[in-house]
This record gives C-alpha cells, sequence and structure tokens, in this order.
C-alpha cells in the first residue's frame, strides 16, 4: 500500500509539472530545466569539494589496502582529493561483526550479489538509496539492466546498491593436458552434455598420475545457473531444491562427480580443493568458475577459456550476471560524498580505466570498451577474452537473505551424492534442513 501510494504521488507531481510547463510555455519550461540542472552541479560540486572521511569495508578476506587502491582507492581519490579513504580489511579481529561491535562506522560497503546475503543483511546494513537516485538525477537505464532488476528484487522496488562491475560463467582449460592426451581443445557454443563425454575422455590414470576431466566452483555455478532456477522460493522463503528446474541445474553438475576418478576429494567439497589442482598441480583438464577466476591462473598454467557450455534446449543463453556492487551502509553519516563515489565508479571515465586493467563493465553499451578489454594486464593477451562473457545472460534468480543457509545445503546434497546417494534424495533431505535452518534463523 505504501509504495503504491507513494508512486501515485509520484505520478501526480510528474503531471503537475507537465502542466506547468505547458501552461509556461517551452523557452520557460527549459530555463527552469536549466536553472535545475545548475543547482544540481552547484550541490555536486559542494559535496564532492567538502573534506569527509569515507570508510570502506570490502567482503573478499585476505583483501589487502594495496589491493583496494589500485583497484578502486587510487582513482576515487584522484576524482575526489578532498576525501579521506579509509580501509578496513577483512581478517582476524576484523570481521564485519567485530567492525560493528567496536563502533566503527562503514560508509561503503562491497561485494558481490552472492555474498550480499552474508554480509549487507545478515547485518542489516542495508538502506534504499532511491531518494539519492533521485536527488542527483543518476540514469539508471546506462547500466547493464539485468544488474538493476537483481537490485529491485532484493530491495522489494528499491536499489541498495550500484553495481561497479560484472563477471559470469566460464570453463578454463589446460592447453597443455589436451596436446598430452591428444585431445582436442574445448570450443565455444558446447553443450553441457558434450562437455560431459570430454570430462569423461579426459578422466585418466597414467603413470601413478590421476587426471581429472573437469572440476568446478559449483556454488557459483548454481547461483549463476542458466534455467534461472532461484535456491529460495521468494514468495514462500522456503528452499526450492526439488523443483524441476533446480532438479535439473543440479543434476547437471553433480554427474560430473560421478566419472570415476573425477569425484570429490576425501568426498568433501570446498573451492580450494576444485580451483588448485587445476593451476598449481595442473592435473585437472578443465576448470568452470567466475570469469573473473583467469586473474588467479597468470602464467602459472598453459591455458585458455571458452564460453560456458550450455543446455541443448536453451541454446546460446549463458549463465546469470554475477555483479559486484558498491552498498551505502544505513548507519552511514557521509551518504550524500558516499554516493559522489557510487555514481563515480560507474562514469564511463572509470569504467574505461576498470576494463582496461581487466575488469568486466557493468554499462549497457560496452562494444567500444570490450576493445580495451584487459590491455592493461599482460596476462590475458592472446586469450579467447570474448569468451568469458555470455553474449546472453540468463534471466537472474532473487538471492534472499537465506541465500548463504541455501548454498550451504545445497553443498551437502552434492557430497551426498558424491557419496553414492541418489540426487533426488540428497535434494529432498537438503531441502528439509535449509528449511529447518531458515525458521531457526527467522527466530533469532
Amino acid at each position: 500500500m505504501r509504495t503504491k501510494r507513494k508512486c501515485l504521488a509520484v505520478l501526480a507531481a510528474g503531471m503537475l509539472a507537465a502542466s506547468l510547463s505547458a501552461c509556461q510555455g517551452p523557452k520557460a519550461a527549459e530555463t527552469a530545466k536549466g536553472d535545475a540542472d545548475a543547482g544540481g552541479s552547484d550541490l555536486v560540486r559542494q559535496v564532492s569539494e567538502t573534506p569527509t572521511e569515507l570508510v570502506f569495508y570490502v567482503c573478499i578476506n585476505g583483501w589487502t589496502e594495496q589491493q583496494f587502491m589500485e583497484t578502486y582507492g587510487n582513482e576515487i581519490k584522484k576524482k575526489f582529493p578532498s576525501y579521506t579513504l579509509k580501509f578496513i580489511p577483512q581478517k582476524d579481529a576484523q570481521t564485519l561483526p567485530a567492525v560493528i561491535t567496536s563502533g566503527q562506522t562503514i560508509d561503503i560497503l562491497i561485494t558481490s550479489i552472492g555474498l550480499t546475503s552474508n554480509f549487507l543483511l545478515a547485518y542489516e546494513m542495508q538502506d534504499d538509496i532511491s531518494g539519492l537516485i533521485k536527488k542527483y538525477n543518476y540514469d539508471l537505464s546506462r547500466l547493464e539492466p539485468s544488474t538493476i532488476d537483481i537490485q529491485r528484487q532484493l530491495a522489494d522496488g528499491g536499489i541498495y546498491g550500484l553495481p561497479v562491475s560484472t563477471t559470469s560463467g566460464a570453463l578454463f582449460y589446460n592447453k597443455s593436458l589436451f596436446d598430452k592426451f591428444g585431445v582436442p581443445y574445448p570450443t565455444d557454443g558446447m553443450t553441457w552434455d558434450e562437455a560431459y563425454d570430454l570430462a569423461k575422455t579426459m578422466t585418466r590414470s597414467e603413470n601413478g598420475q590421476q587426471y581429472k576431466g573437469m572440476t568446478m566452483s559449483v556454488q557459483h555455478l548454481m547461483q549463476l545457473n542458466q534455467l534461472s532456477a532461484p535456491h529460495i522460493d521468494p514468495a514462500t522463503s522456503k528452499a526450492a531444491y526439488t523443483s524441476d528446474a533446480f532438479r535439473q541445474a543440479f543434476e547437471n553438475l553433480a554427474r560430473f562427480y560421478k566419472i570415476p576418478g573425477n569425484g570429490l576429494l576425501d568426498h568433501k567439497y570446498n573451492l580450494v580443493s576444485q580451483q588448485e589442482p587445476f593451476y598449481k598441480d595442473q592435473n585437472v583438464a578443465m576448470f568452470a568458475a567466475l570469469s573473473t577466476t583467469a586473474k588467479t591462473f597468470k602464467d602459472t598454467v598453459n591455458w585458455d577459456v571458452v564460453q560456458l557450455p550450455v543446455f541443448k534446449e536453451k541454446p546460446g543463453v549463458g549463465p546469470q550476471s554475477y555483479p559486484t556492487y558498491f552498498y551505502i551502509s544505513k548507519e552511514s553519516k557521509n551518504k550524500d560524498a558516499a554516493f559522489q563515489v557510487l555514481d563515480y565508479v560507474t562514469s564511463d571515465e572509470f569504467q574505461q580505466y576498470f576494463v582496461k586493467a581487466g575488469n568486466f563493465s557493468i554499462l549497457k553499451n560496452q562494444t567500444e570498451l570490450m576493445k580495451t578489454f584487459a590491455a592493461d594486464d599482460p596476462y590475458m593477451k592472446g586469450k579467447n577474452i570474448k569468451a568469458l562473457l555470455p553474449a546472453k545472460f540468463a534471466d537472474p534468480t532473487e538471492k534472499t537473505e537465506y541465500q548463504a543457509i541455501a548454498d550451504k545445503e545445497m553443498l551437502n546434497a552434492l557430497v551426498a551424492v558424491d557419496g553414492g546417494k541418489d540426487e533426488n534424495t540428497a535434494l529432498r533431505e537438503a531441502e528439509e534442513r535449509a528449511n529447518k535452518a531458515i525458521e531457526a534463523d527467522k527466530k533469532k
């Protein structure tokens, strides 16, 4: 009801403004618009030039201040010399709850959509910035639409943050292993069935060394699944593992772990055990993961990349977008200054710098930007970089405040399947555990 009243009020205000403009004539209306734009520019200048300290928290364990400054801070500081940037690393005693308990106010929280529920929502730091967007006439239409759709879902029609970049899923492969065994490389446009057959071919034991055909970042691939199957039904806040679409997406990945020799290490799942054998031990032929994982490999392995395989019934549909957002904390006392930062990191100027450094733009129109993608990253030279983002993103699924619970129990179901349990039973039991955990969380 409140939303409906607000919409009617906005509509009425818009009609009144239109009527006044018509009465005043086109020249008067144009003058009024010019005055408004000038006033807006003056406000931005005043906010931008006022000495302000902004506190940043990046929800990536192990990130250093140097990483923050090289990725974001140096450019932000150039743009806003009056701002003092303070970075709080996520480690040891400086976990987010510890920082909050200490009384330290965070102005801008930086996290992926996948971890938004773990941090922003879990500690109730979210704040609808729709008022700031309107106040500064920010143009949301410049941004890749699904990144805004995700926020609309998350904030029940509002917006908690703006995206600074996005990524998606891709299939990396070790060229040297394919050369060693005389097997043709993976190709763009492969179906999941074709990738499965290739994984079976590349899974083998030779001279006492076990080689795996494919490992995966299952948590990310399920969050970005091409069938747009949500983990949690947003209408009921209950796990949806036994829905037809979710079961299909899950079974598609789980079957790879049933290939003899390609199962989980010690019947346990964690990302490290999936990723490091690919680029450190180099005994894994293919690794399906977030596209940004390419930055981890550098020149440690003779790698290249192709598009994530597609479902044969959905040709051309890639995984969902996986954006990283800048969120303004509810407790921030410097929201106007913080919004200038959000405005800047989504600007053409910053996005051009960001893309050259090997990050993916969140602008809707990025054809020209992608021509300079990774120009400043020597490790991306000669790689099939066009495969790192799909031509068409799958429709985004809503990531609720219970996403962390959903991810955990989904992975537990994978472990159960690796141990010999059938998929239907594993998913049903995981769904029951997830629902119990969600109900317990609601009572806290």
